[in-house]
C-alpha cells in the first residue's frame, strides 16, 4: 500500500480516531531469499581463485528472479527489500551498499545507452573513480553521436538527469577523460565533435602504446570496435571491473555490496523479438559481482537449452541456479503467490486502525479476503475505498466491499466525483500521466479536479519522470473493462477520441528542436495508443523517419506490439520500423519481403504508406535493383519524401551517365537541412569529376567540407574528404591526396564507415599509377578488392577495375587493359550503374573518337569529344 494511507489521515477529520499505517505485506520466504542470496553472492565472489568478472566461462550465480501475475506485488516487494538493504547499511554505517533501481517499462529505460549510464550513476555512489567504463563511452560517443555532447544526453531523461546530478555523473567521467588527455576537455560538454575526435584519438593511442589500463582485458577491444549498440553491450563488463578495483572500504574491509533492482520484466522478456533481451542479458552475464533482482510476470528461461540461437549465454552451465529444477540454492527462481488468509487478514487489520485496533470489522475482512484470493492489489484498492467511505462520513458495510477484481475497480471508478472518473478513464489509456496531458485528454475538467485527482491513492507518482504519475497496469485494464457496467461509461468512440487527444498533445511536444530521448519516448508512447485504440498522427511516421535519419534506429518500436492491432497506418509504420531493422542487419532481402508486402496494402497517399515505399525503394538499392528503386522514388515526388526522392533520382540519372539532367535538377534543389546540402554538393561533385573537369570537382567537394566543418558533421567531411582525394589522385596531386586522405581516415575513426575506405584506397592506386609508382599502385588495387569483398561492395571493385586499367594503358598493355576493361563492362551492365567508365577507360585504349561511338550511351556534361578528350589528355600528359 502506498498512498492511500496518507490519504486516509489527512481526510477523516479532525476528530477522526482511524489512523493510517504504512503496512508492508510479511513476504517471509521472499525477505529470506533476498538475504541469503546476498550472502551466498558474497560467499562465492570471496571463495574464488579466480575473479568470474576476469575468467567469464565461470557459471554465474548473481540472479534473484520473483515472478507471478500482475497484481501480486511484485513492485511491492522489490521496492521493500531495496528499503531494507539501504536501512540496514545506514544502521551499521555502510558506505559500500549501492542499490540501483530500474523499471524497464518507462518510456526510453529499454534504450541501452540510458540502462547503461543509468546503472553508472547508481554506482557512482560508490566512488568517483571509475577509469574503464568511463573512457570507454566516452569515446564511444565521440563516434556514435558526434556533434552531440554526452551531456545533452544525460540531461534529456528526468530519471538519468536525476541520478546523474545527484553524484555528478558529468564531472566524474570528465575528470576520468582529463586525466588521459588534459588540453582536449572543458568539461563534459566538451564532448562534441572535434574536441570529441581529440579525446578519442588519445584515449586510442595511449591504448595502442600499453600506457592505459592494460590490466583490464578486452579493455583496448571495447575501445577499438565499431561505435554500436552491440558493442555498447559489452561495456558493463568494464562496470564489473571497476567495482572489483573499488577500495575496501567500512568496518568489514570487505568487499562491496550492489544491487540492481529490474522492475517489469516482462516487457523485455514477453518480447517475440528477443534482441533487447539479449543486450541486458549479456549485462547481467557480464557483471557476476553483482546481485540483479528481477521482477516481472514470467519465469526467465536462461537456464533452458531451448533458449537457442537468439541469447548469447543459455544453458545449466551459465546458469545453474535458475533451471527449474532447483528450489534450494540463492539466489533463484521465486514464484511469488497469492497471500493466504492469514496474511491478508494482518494487512486489513494493520492498514486502518482506530485506536490501536483494526478499523475494519471481522466480517468487512472476510468478506474482502473471499473476494481477493490473496491479491494484493484487491487488497488495496479496498482499502482505499473504506478510505473512501470514511471520508464521505459514512459508515462501511459488509455489501460495501467484495466480488470480482473488476468490481472492486467498478467501485473505486464509482467513488469519484463525475470529473474524477472521466480523469482516470484518460489515465487508463496510456503508461504515465501528468496534469497537462490529463487537461488535454480531457479539456474543459477543471484545474482543481486535476489536482484532487492527482492525490488519489491509486495512483504511482515519481517525480524523475516528465510525466510522474501512473496508475498499475493490471488496474488500467481493469477499469477498462469495469467502466462498461457505469451508466456514464465510456464507449469505443469515447476511448478513441480521447485516444486521439492524448496523440495530438505527444505530437505538439515532438518539434524539430526536441531531442532524440524525448522523440523516442513520445513515438513508444503514440505506438501503444495506436496499437490499442486505433488512432493515428502523422507526427509519428515524421518521428520514425527522423529517428532513422539521425542513425537511432535501434531505439525504434519500444511501443510496438506483435499480435495483429486495429488501423492500417499501424500496420504501416510496424512494417516500415521492421524493414528499417533488417536492412541495417544486413538482410536486404528480408528488407525488400516485408517493405512490399506492406506497400502493397498500406492506404494509398497516406504518410505511412510513403514512409514505406521510401525504405523499400532504399532497400531495393542496396540490392542493387536500382530500376524498380526509381520508379519508386518517381511515386514519391509532391509527397512527405519529395527531397529524398529527388536526391536520390539525380544520383539515379548519375550513375546511368544522364549528367545534364542530374545537373539540372540538383541546381534546382532547395536542402531543408546542412546534411542534405552536404549531399547535393558531393553529387555536384561527382558528375564534375566522371566529366573530368577536377577543378570544378575539387572546388565543390571543398564546399562541402567546409560545410560539415561549420556544422560539425564528421560523417560527411569524411565523405567529402575521400571524395577530394578521388579527384587530386588523377592530376597526380600526391600532396592533396595523402593530406585529404589521412584527414579522411582520422574522421573515419571517429565515424566508421568501410565504403569511403575503399574510396580512398582506390584513389591512392589510381594516385600511384599516376606517379610512376606501379608497385604500389598495384597493391592499393589488392587492397581495394579485398576491402570491397570484405564488406560486399560490388562497386569497389569497378574502382579497382578502373585503376587496373590505367595501369595497362600506362604500361601500353593493351591485352592486359581489354582484358580488365570487359570484366568492368560486364559488372556496370549487370548492376546499372556506373556506365560511364567504360567509354572513359576506351579512351585510353582505342582514343576518345572510337571510345564515343562504341559502348553505353552517356549524356556528357559539354560533349563526348571534350569530356573523352580531357580524359585522354589524363594519360597522355602524363
Amino acid at each position: 500500500m502506498a498512498r492511500v494511507n496518507l490519504r486516509a489521515a489527512f481526510m477523516n477529520g479532525l476528530e477522526s480516531t482511524v489512523t493510517a499505517q504504512q503496512v508492508f505485506i510479511n513476504r517471509v520466504d521472499e525477505v529470506a531469499a533476498f538475504e541469503r542470496s546476498l550472502v551466498e553472492l558474497h560467499r562465492v565472489l570471496d571463495q574464488a581463485e579466480v575473479s568470474p568478472v576476469v575468467d567469464r566461462a565461470q557459471a554465474r550465480r548473481n540472479v534473484l528472479t520473483f515472478y507471478g501475475v500482475g497484481g501480486i506485488g511484485k513492485t511491492t516487494l522489490s521496492h521493500e527489500l531495496e528499503r531494507r538493504l539501504l536501512a540496514d547499511a545506514a544502521a551499521g554505517d555502510r558506505d559500500d551498499v549501492v542499490a540501483v533501481r530500474l523499471d524497464v517499462s518507462e518510456d526510453g529505460a529499454c534504450d541501452i545507452e540510458n540502462l547503461l549510464l543509468s546503472l553508472r550513476a547508481g554506482l557512482g555512489r560508490l566512488g568517483d573513480h571509475w577509469p574503464a567504463f568511463d573512457l570507454a563511452p566516452a569515446s564511444y560517443w565521440a563516434r556514435a553521436h558526434p556533434g552531440e555532447a554526452l551531456q545533452e544526453f544525460l540531461d534529456a531523461s528526468p530519471a538519468l538527469r536525476r541520478a546523474a546530478r545527484s553524484i555528478g555523473l558529468g564531472d566524474q567521467i570528465a575528470e576520468s577523460v582529463r586525466q588521459v588527455d588534459p588540453a582536449g576537455l572543458g568539461g563534459l560538454a566538451g564532448l562534441a565533435h572535434r574536441a570529441a575526435l581529440a579525446t578519442y584519438r588519445a584515449i586510442r593511442d595511449r591504448v595502442r602504446e600499453g600506457r592505459l589500463l592494460s590490466d583490464c582485458e578486452l579493455f583496448a577491444e571495447l575501445v577499438e570496435a565499431d561505435a554500436d549498440y552491440e558493442t555498447l553491450s559489452y561495456f558493463p563488463y568494464l562496470l564489473a571491473w571497476d567495482i572489483e578495483q573499488q577500495p575496501r572500504r567500512g568496518r568489514r574491509a570487505g568487499r562491496p555490496t550492489v544491487c540492481v533492482f529490474l522492475d517489469t520484466f516482462e516487457v523485455v522478456n514477453g518480447r517475440t523479438d528477443r534482441a533487447l533481451e539479449r543486450f541486458v542479458q549479456r549485462c547481467v552475464y557480464l557483471m557476476p559481482n553483482v546481485l540483479f533482482v528481477i521482477t516481472g510476470r514470467n519465469r526467465i528461461d536462461w537456464a533452458d537449452t531451448g533458449a537457442g540461437s537468439e541469447l548469447d549465454f543459455t544453458g545449466l552451465q551459465c546458469w545453474p541456479n535458475l533451471h527449474f529444477s532447483n528450489d534450494t540454492i540463492e539466489p533463484r527462481q521465486h514464484l511469488v503467490g497469492y497471500l493466504s488468509d492469514s496474511d491478508a487478514d494482518s494487512y486489513l487489520s494493520e492498514a486502518l486502525t482506530r485506536d490501536g485496533r483494526p478499523a475494519m470489522s471481522a466480517a468487512i475482512r472476510d468478506r474482502i479476503i473471499a473476494g481477493g484470493q490473496g491479491l494484493p492489489l484487491y487488497l488495496d484498492l479496498s482499502v482505499s475505498h473504506f478510505a473512501e467511505l470514511l471520508a464521505r462520513g459514512g459508515q462501511p458495510a459488509v455489501t460495501d466491499f467484495g466480488g470480482s477484481f473488476t468490481a472492486v475497480a467498478t467501485r473505486s471508478i464509482r467513488d469519484l466525483p463525475r470529473d474524477e472518473r472521466d480523469l482516470v478513464r484518460t489515465a487508463a489509456l496510456i503508461d504515465r500521466v501528468g496534469a497537462e496531458l490529463l487537461r488535454a485528454g480531457r479539456p474543459g475538467v477543471p484545474d482543481g479536479s486535476v489536482a484532487r485527482f492527482l492525490r488519489r491513492p491509486f495512483l504511482t507518482h515519481d517525480d524523475a519522470y516528465e510525466r510522474p504519475y501512473a496508475l498499475h497496469t493490471a488496474l488500467r485494464q481493469a477499469i477498462g473493462e469495469a467502466d462498461r457496467t457505469l451508466p456514464d461509461g465510456w464507449s469505443d468512440r469515447d476511448r478513441r477520441e480521447a485516444a486521439v487527444r492524448l496523440l495530438t498533445w505527444l505530437g505538439e511536444r515532438v518539434g524539430a528542436s526536441s531531442g532524440r530521448v524525448a522523440t523516442a519516448q513520445a513515438l513508444e508512447s503514440g505506438l501503444k495508443l495506436a496499437a490499442e485504440h486505433g488512432v493515428f498522427d502523422d507526427w509519428m511516421a515524421r518521428a520514425t523517419q527522423r529517428l532513422v535519419e539521425a542513425g537511432q534506429w535501434t531505439e525504434l518500436g519500444a511501443g510496438l506490439i506483435t499480435a495483429p492491432a486495429e488501423g492500417p497506418e499501424y500496420q504501416s509504420i510496424r512494417a516500415a520500423i521492421q524493414g528499417v531493422r533488417l536492412r541495417r542487419a544486413g538482410k536486404v532481402e528480408e528488407a525488400v519481403a516485408v517493405l512490399s508486402d506492406a506497400a502493397a496494402v498500406a492506404r494509398s497517399g497516406s504518410l505511412t504508406a510513403q514512409l514505406v515505399r521510401v525504405h523499400l525503394a532504399h532497400a531495393l538499392r542496396n540490392h542493387g535493383e536500382y530500376t524498380q528503386a526509381s520508379a519508386i522514388y518517381q511515386g514519391l515526388l509532391g509527397g512527405e519524401f519529395d527531397a529524398a526522392a529527388r536526391y536520390w533520382l539525380c544520383d539515379y540519372d548519375y550513375l546511368n551517365g544522364r549528367f545534364a539532367t542530374a545537373l539540372a535538377s540538383l541546381r534546382g534543389q532547395q536542402s531543408r537541412r546542412p546534411e542534405d546540402e552536404g549531399e547535393r554538393l558531393r553529387l555536384l561533385g561527382h558528375i564534375w569529376r566522371v566529366n573530368a573537369r577536377f577543378g570544378e570537382a575539387a572546388a565543390t567537394y571543398r564546399d562541402a567540407i567546409a560545410l560539415a566543418r561549420s556544422e560539425g558533421l564528421a560523417a560527411a567531411e569524411a565523405k567529402a574528404l575521400a571524395n577530394l582525394a578521388q579527384t587530386a589522385c588523377w592530376s597526380g596531386d600526391m600532396t592533396t591526396v595523402a593530406e585529404a586522405a589521412a584527414r579522411a581516415r582520422e574522421l573515419l575513426d571517429l565515424v566508421p564507415n568501410p565504403v569511403e575506405l575503399v574510396k580512398i584506397r582506390s584513389a591512392e592506386a589510381v594516385a600511384h599509377a599516376m606517379a610512376g609508382s606501379s608497385g604500389a599502385a598495384r597493391a592499393a588495387v589488392g587492397d581495394t578488392r579485398q576491402l570491397a569483398d570484405r564488406i560486399a561492395y560490388r562497386g569497389g571493385h569497378t574502382l579497382a577495375d578502373v585503376a587496373e586499367i590505367l595501369l595497362g594503358a600506362l604500361a601500353g598493355d593493351r591485352a592486359e587493359a581489354c582484358r580488365t576493361r570487359a570484366a568492368l563492362d560486364q559488372r556496370t551492365r549487370t548492376s546499372g550503374g556506373n556506365i560511364y567508365w567504360v567509354p572513359i577507360v576506351s579512351c585510353w585504349i582505342d582514343g576518345p573518337a572510337t571510345a564515343a561511338e562504341d559502348g553505353p550511351v552517356v549524356d556528357w556534361v559539354d560533349g563526348p569529344v571534350a569530356a573523352l578528350g580531357r580524359w585522354a589528355d589524363v594519360v597522355a600528359g602524363r
